[in-house]
Parts: structure tokens; sequence; C-alpha cells
């Protein structure tokens, strides 16, 4: 079911900025979806996803995967219902962000930036940015609408009844919604960083409202508090229009933290939430669900580094950044997953991270007590089956040697084999002649 119509705007969008950060298979479901949903279906007429995944050559998991990606980007909204036939899927389908607002968006932004390096971002940022210096000084002269046209002004005042019933079969599509809103981030107040940020340093309310999205996914990896992400506004504002910068904002809160990360990592008491099955109090993981819950992404890695003697690079900690950016694992389940990965290898990878959190989030790990129980049914799986990358393997039978006796020779294999000996010369000889 779209809301609102699919451009060739949009389809170079989509190709350029989102194919990138989705991959092909999840961009060919995005595409035919367009092609083949209608405005309106008959719900008794509704497809089966069998006929689907047919012509999109992917089984249930691949769609299903690729489908969660589209969601996280706000590209599909899925609902399920029910009716006398059964249980059904509805697809909400949404246009892409156009150039500007993608490429504005921090988190989009920076997710773009990352995977696909700096000249090829630089590339696209040429092509789609546009430049107001031509109008500078120029005066318009555009008329109105009432001014070249005229429309009853009895007919305005109270509309046909025929035009009022047809505006009300159209619903206005929904704007995407932020990928971090307000609600959703707990014990941080947002209007106390707004008003002392413009007290203090008199940073407009608009630049703050424009980067709200910036400010509160840092919070989120960095646990930055109110008073200090105020501080690091300040720090880093343009003085020239009292506005944030953005990219001096994320620099700030990366140093701040690389500076402290391998001094001492900080933890804050924040209530715990109850898990639906709490662990025992003898349980020794019982401790590490504690840490996974009351600390930040960033500063669990730091103290996961310390315990181990370690530091924490910028790479690894810029791709723990960009997988909690996406937002598919909780924080806490998150944390998990950071402390079973350095178990085995001394720092993380996106490549890695990338593949547990896949299998994490398609075998339904939402609490980092069901992450523990994914991690000890994986380890305790048969042990040719105990790798992410579960290529089989090719096992040669070895011959036992040591079982295997030698005949005693005796006067008369020795004449036989020297008999045998002499008749392959006797060849060897005619046949060189």
């Amino acid at each position: 079911m779209p809301a609102g119509s699919f451009g060739s705007d949009d389809q170079q969008v989509l190709t350029d900025l989102y194919l990138p950060l989705i991959g092909a298979k999840a961009f060919s479901i995005y595409q035919f979806l367009w092609q083949k949903v209608p405005n309106k279906q008959i719900i008794t007429d509704r497809e089966s996803h069998a006929t689907l995944m047919s012509l999109l050559d992917m089984d249930l998991s691949t769609f299903v995967n690729e489908r969660l990606k589209l969601e996280a980007m706000h590209l599909i909204k899925s609902f399920v219902k029910s009716d006398d036939i059964g249980e059904f899927y509805i697809y909400q389908l949404y246009t892409p962000y156009t150039a500007d607002q993608f490429l504005t968006d921090d988190i989009l932004s920076v997710f773009l930036y990352e995977k696909i390096g700096e000249t090829q971002y630089r590339s696209l940022v040429n092509k789609y940015s546009h430049s107001d210096e031509l109008l500078k000084g120029a005066r318009e002269i555009s008329k109105n609408f009432m001014s070249i046209f005229h429309v009853s002004n009895d007919d305005l005042v109270k509309r046909p009844e025929t035009v009022a019933k047809a505006q009300g079969k159209f619903t206005n599509s929904p704007e995407h919604q932020p990928f971090i809103p307000v609600q959703d981030v707990k014990n941080f107040d947002f209007s106390l960083v707004e008003t002392r940020a413009t007290d203090m340093y008199h940073v407009s309310h608009e630049s703050i409202l424009k980067n709200q999205e910036l400010i509160l996914s840092l919070h989120e990896f960095y646990d930055i508090p109110e008073i200090a992400m105020i501080n690091l506004i300040g720090e880093t504002m343009n003085i020239v229009d009292n506005s944030i910068d953005p990219n001096a904002l994320k620099n700030a809160a990366q140093k701040r933290f690389e500076g402290k990360a391998n001094l001492s990592a900080r933890v804050e008491s924040q209530p715990l939430q109850q898990p639906s099955q709490p662990l025992r109090a003898s349980d020794p993981n019982l401790l590490l669900v504690q840490r996974a819950k009351s600390l930040s992404p960033a500063d669990f890695l730091a103290e996961e580094k310390q315990q181990r003697g370690g530091f924490v690079g910028s790479s690894e900690s810029r791709s723990l950044r960009t997988l909690a950016y996406k937002r598919v694992l909780p924080t806490a389940v998150l944390n998990i997953m950071t402390h079973y990965i350095l178990q085995t290898s001394p720092s993380l990878t996106t490549a890695l991270m990338e593949t547990v959190a896949n299998d994490w989030t398609q075998n339904g790990v939402k609490t980092p007590e069901d992450a523990l129980k994914r991690i000890n049914d994986f380890q305790n799986r048969p042990r040719g089956k105990r790798r992410y990358n579960n290529a089989p393997r090719k096992i040669e039978k070895g011959t036992d040697w040591s079982k295997v006796k030698s005949k005693p020779v005796t006067n008369k294999n020795s004449s036989e084999a020297e008999k045998s000996r002499q008749e392959m010369l006797r060849k060897l000889r005619n046949k060189d002649k």
C-alpha cells in the first residue's frame, strides 16, 4: 500500500544514497513492491508470500532479513492483521528522503560516509548540492496564485460537498519519523540542553532543534550527560551565526570518549530493568548482565578493554557506533555481544559484529538473558556446527601406520623379487635398441 508516489527523482536518490546502505536484495524488494502493490487492494484477493518470494527468487529467511533493513531505513512499515481467511501482512511503502534531507541527516550521512568512503561521499555531495549565490541581490517578481487565477470566494469559504467528500478519501502521507524520537531516550532532559545552551552560549533554538537527533544519538552511544553535552555544544559552535557545528560536535564527543576510555571506564548507577527470567544470585553471568544494562556501548567497550589490559581503537569504536545507530539490537544486548566477541578476538570488527547481530535479530534476541542463552546454545552445538562461517570441511581418513604389520622376507620371496628385477631390466634394454 503506497503512501505517496515514487518518481524518477526518488529512483535516483534510492540508487545513489540508499543502495550502498541496504544492499541489492533489499533494493530489489522495495522496487518490486512499488511496481506490484496497488493503491487499493481487495483483501480477499491478497497474494501469498510464497508468490512474492518466488518472483523475487528469495527464501523466507532472506526476505525477512532484507525487509528489516527497509523498515530500519523507514522505507517500509509492516503491519499484521487477521480475518476469517487467516493472518496476513500489510506493507506500507514510503518514498525515500530527498537528497537534501538524506545528506543533512546526521545518522544517515555518517552511515553512508563510513560505507562508501570519503572520495565517493564527496562526489555524491557535489552531485546533489546546490548554491543560492546567483540569487543574492536579486529581487523576486513572481506572482502568487490569486493574482493570476480567479476562484469563487463563496466556494473558498464553504467548500463544495463533492470537493469535501473527495478530500476525505485522501490522507496526507506522514513524514519520516526521527530515527531516535525524544520519548525513546531515557534519563536525558533535552529541554534542559536547549534552554541552557541558548542562555549560556546564545545558540539559536532553530539550530538546536535541527540537530536534535544528533544530540540524542551522541548521548545514547557515549552516555554524555546534559551538562557535558551543553559544554560540548558551546566549545564547538559556530560563533559567526551562533549555530551548532555537527561535525565539530561529533569529533569532540569522540575525542572526549577516547581521552578517558583508555584511562578508566566510568560506571554510573542506573536502575536496572527486571528481566522476564531473572538470573540466580549464584549465576556467574549476573554481574555481566548488570553491567550490560547500566553502561552505554562506549563505556562498556572501554571497561572490557581495561579488564583485558588493552585499549580502545578508533576503528572499532566507529564500527560499534555505526551498529548502535542502526538500532537493530537494544543497548544491553549490544554490550553482551561486545563481551562475547572480545573473548575470542582482540578487537571488534564490522564484519563479525554484523554477522552476530544478524543471527541474534533473526533468532529473536531482545534481552541480555536471551543473548546469553543464544551464546550457550551456539557453543553447545556439535563441533562441526559451532562456527558462524559454517562451510563444510572435507576430512580425509589417514592411515594408522602403527597398525600395519610388515611381512617377513623369505628366501622364496627374495628369489622371486630378483627374477622380477632382472625381467624389468631386460625389457628396458630391449626398448632402447
